[in-house]
């Protein structure tokens, strides 16, 4: 495993003096690892796809806003 240090300032240390530093480092590290992995794999996926930025976003629009009426039907039905 490769060793990284990292120096945290010492205003952030003084105001929380009980902090796991090293633990925070090592998850800020993995949370990274994997953004990049997701990254990588959907430009592997996707490296064929004719679909334009643009194209990409107003996909996402609708599939969030179909995602958000689902949502709301179902805690209207429950309601």
């Amino acid at each position: 495993m490769a060793e990284v240090v990292v120096s945290v300032p010492d205003n952030i240390t003084q105001e929380f003096p009980d902090i796991g530093w090293s633990k925070i480092a090592r998850r800020a590290i993995t949370e990274e690892f994997r953004r990049l992995s997701s990254i990588k794999l959907f430009n592997e996926l996707f490296k064929h796809s004719e679909l334009t930025d643009k194209d990409c976003i107003k996909l996402g629009k609708e599939v969030n806003k179909a995602v958000r009426l689902r949502i709301e039907h179902e805690l209207s039905s429950k309601g």
